[in-house]
C-alpha cells in the first residue's frame, strides 16, 4: 500500500476492518466451518498483537521486532496445520486440541519476549546471504515456513480442489503481505482484513453449495428446483425420474453401490436435451424443468434418456478401485459384477392456465406412478386437448 491515494482510501475504510473479522467468524461459525474459523481467529490475533507491538505505544522498545518475527513464523504454521488437520468440530477431541494450540501461542510469544537474546536470535538467524532477500523485512527462517507453507497448501489444492482450499491459499499470501510491511497499523491490517474477507467468501460459496448443490450427484437440489418453479411463466414441462427397484439394489449390494447407482443416473439425467435443467428430488428420484416446452416437445427427450440409462451395463466399482480411471487398467482376476438399471418417467406442462406449479408437479408424479405401476421403465406423459 505506498501510493497515497490508495492509503486515504483505505483510511475511509479502516472502521469497517474490525467488523470484516467479526462477521467472517460468525458466519464460519454458523456453519460449522472450523478449519476457516480457526484460521479467522489466528488472523485477528495476528493483528491485534502487531497493533499494539509494532504500531501502538511499545512501537520504539525492543520486544516489538521480537513479536513481528514471531508473529511471521507461527502464521504459516496455524495455516498448515488448519489445512491437515480433517474438519471435526469445533468442540471435538480434535477441535479442543485446536483451540488450545491457539490460545497458547500468545503466552509463548511474551515468553518469547521474556527469554533474551538466545531464541529472538534464533528467530532472525541468517540462513543465506542477506543480499538475495533485500526486498523481504521478515526473518529469512519465517520465510522458509511461508514457502513450506505455500507449497502444501497449493499442493492440497491441486490435490482436491475447494474454495475452502483456496481461500487458505489466499489468506496465506495476504498474511505474508501484512507481516512483510515490518509494522502493525493500517497497511498490515488491510491485508490482513482482505484474507479474512476471502475466507468469509469461501464460507458464503460452501454455505451456498450445501443448500443448492447436492453433495453425491452435484446437481442442484430439491431448493433450487422450488426456486425455479416459482419463476416459470407460460409454457414449461416437469418430468419426474424415479430409479426402478432401487430400495432392492440398497438392500442387496448396500448403501456404497446405491450411491453409485444414484451419480451414474444423475451423470445422465444432466444430459439430457431440450433444453431441460435437472434437480437433485430427494432419495432415488430426479426432477427436470423444460422452460417453454410442453409436454410432446420433451418426449423425445426424455425418452431417449430412458433408453440411454437402459442400455447401459453398470458394473459395480471394486472396494479398491481408483478413483481415477488409469491409463493402462489391469485385467480384473475374476469377472465383476454388473447390473441393469433403469427409471421411469412422468412427465406433465403447464397449458393449463388454471394450474398452479404445485398442480403441475402433482400430475407429473401421477404420470410417474402410472408408469411404475404399468411395468417400470417406461415414460408416461399427461395427454390432454391443448388450449
Amino acid at each position: 500500500m505506498s501510493w497515497p491515494g490508495a492509503r486515504v482510501w483505505l483510511h475511509d475504510f479502516a472502521p469497517a476492518y474490525p467488523a470484516v473479522f467479526v462477521v467472517g467468524a460468525l458466519q464460519c461459525w454458523r456453519f460449522q466451518r472450523t478449519r476457516l474459523l480457526f484460521a479467522m481467529i489466528v488472523l485477528v490475533m495476528a493483528d491485534r498483537v502487531l497493533l499494539h507491538f509494532a504500531a501502538g505505544v511499545d512501537a520504539a522498545i525492543p520486544p516489538g521486532s521480537v513479536v513481528l518475527s514471531a508473529v511471521a513464523l507461527l502464521l504459516p504454521l496455524n495455516l498448515i496445520g488448519f489445512a491437515m488437520v480433517p474438519e471435526r468440530g469445533a468442540f471435538t477431541l480434535t477441535g479442543l486440541v485446536q483451540w488450545t494450540a491457539i490460545f497458547v501461542q500468545p503466552a509463548l510469544v511474551i515468553q518469547l519476549v521474556r527469554s533474551g537474546e538466545t531464541l529472538p536470535g534464533l528467530l532472525n538467524a541468517t540462513l543465506v546471504d542477506p543480499s538475495y532477500f533485500a526486498f523481504l523485512r521478515i526473518p529469512q527462517l519465517a520465510m522458509l515456513f511461508f514457502i513450506i507453507a505455500f507449497v502444501v497448501l497449493v499442493s492440497q489444492l491441486i490435490w482436491e480442489p475447494s474454495e475452502e482450499r483456496k481461500a487458505l491459499v489466499w489468506a496465506l499470501v495476504a498474511g505474508f503481505l501484512a507481516v512483510n510491511t515490518g509494522e502493525g497499523g493500517l497497511d498490515s491490517t488491510s491485508y490482513f482484513a482482505t484474507s479474512a474477507l476471502m475466507l468469509v467468501l469461501a464460507v458464503i460459496d460452501v454455505s451456498f453449495r450445501l443448500a443448492y448443490q447436492d453433495a453425491l450427484t452435484a446437481l442442484p437440489t430439491r431448493r433450487g428446483f422450488n426456486e425455479m418453479l416459482a419463476q416459470m411463466v407460460g409454457h414449461y414441462t416437469v418430468a419426474m425420474v424415479d430409479v426402478d427397484h432401487f430400495k432392492s439394489f440398497n438392500d442387496r449390494h448396500g448403501h456404497e453401490v446405491g450411491d453409485q447407482v444414484l451419480r451414474m443416473v444423475a451423470a445422465e439425467i444432466g444430459k439430457v436435451g431440450g433444453g431441460g435443467k435437472p434437480f437433485r428430488y430427494g432419495g432415488e428420484e430426479f426432477a427436470i424443468i423444460f422452460d417453454g416446452k410442453r409436454v410432446e416437445d420433451v418426449q423425445p427427450h426424455i425418452e431417449k434418456l430412458r433408453s440411454t440409462i437402459a442400455g447401459r451395463v453398470f458394473t459395480i466399482r471394486g472396494a479398491f478401485r481408483p478413483r481415477k480411471k488409469p491409463d493402462q487398467p489391469k485385467e480384473p482376476k475374476k469377472p465383476r459384477k454388473t447390473l441393469k438399471i433403469t427409471v421411469s418417467i412422468g412427465a406433465a406442462d403447464s397449458t393449463d392456465p388454471k394450474e398452479s406449479s404445485e398442480d403441475v408437479v402433482k400430475a407429473a408424479d401421477q404420470c410417474l406412478y402410472r408408469a411404475k405401476e404399468t411395468g417400470r421403465n417406461k415414460v408416461w406423459v399427461r395427454a390432454r386437448p391443448r388450449i
